[in-house]
């Protein structure tokens, strides 16, 4: 009985591990893609250009966006705040990223990916499997954070009933 106890124990807490380090690893991931974007904004925006899927002013929005947007989410990766949404936010993002590259790869477009900066690689099929592999990570590490939520048990109360009833507002 404790031989297994301990077992579920050391299992439940490589699983936790394994949430942390995907979720982290994520997180650097999007801050490292982020950081050449906002740098030279003009040589991202030629790459959404390149893929001839938006006009210019969709296109202006996506470059002047997507950025920062990326940055954020992977600080709140590695910060672990609001993991959860960080986390959908991420999903989304990938699932865009797959389907431009596919639409692209399809298409026959010979571009840089614009993933990592203006100094990137041209599109390939190895392109498209980093991004299928990016969302399947983001995919299970959200599902792993929704199911495998840690549940309190401390049993105090939460932040907002410790404020003082003189503080209170009357509505």
């Amino acid at each position: 009985m404790i031989m297994k106890l301990a077992g579920l124990i050391w299992q439940r807490r490589l699983v936790y591990g394994l949430l942390f380090f995907m979720r982290g690893a994520l997180g650097c991931l999007f801050i490292y893609a982020s950081l050449p974007k906002i740098r030279q904004p003009y040589d991202f925006l030629a790459n959404v250009y390149e893929y001839e899927l938006v006009g210019p002013k969709l296109g202006m929005l996506a470059a002047m966006s997507l950025p920062w947007l990326e940055l954020l989410v992977g600080i709140c990766l590695v910060g672990g705040v609001f993991v959860s949404g960080a986390l959908l936010v991420c999903i989304g993002m990938a699932v865009m990223f797959t389907f431009v590259i596919a639409s692209a790869l399809y298409r026959g477009l010979q571009i840089g990916c614009g993933c990592f900066g203006s100094q990137g690689d041209i599109i390939s099929y190895f392109t498209l499997v980093r991004s299928c592999a990016i969302l399947f990570v983001s995919i299970l590490a959200y599902l792993g954070t929704i199911f495998l939520k840690i549940k309190s048990s401390t049993g105090q109360k939460p932040a907002s009933a410790a404020i003082p009833a003189k503080f209170e507002v009357a509505l």
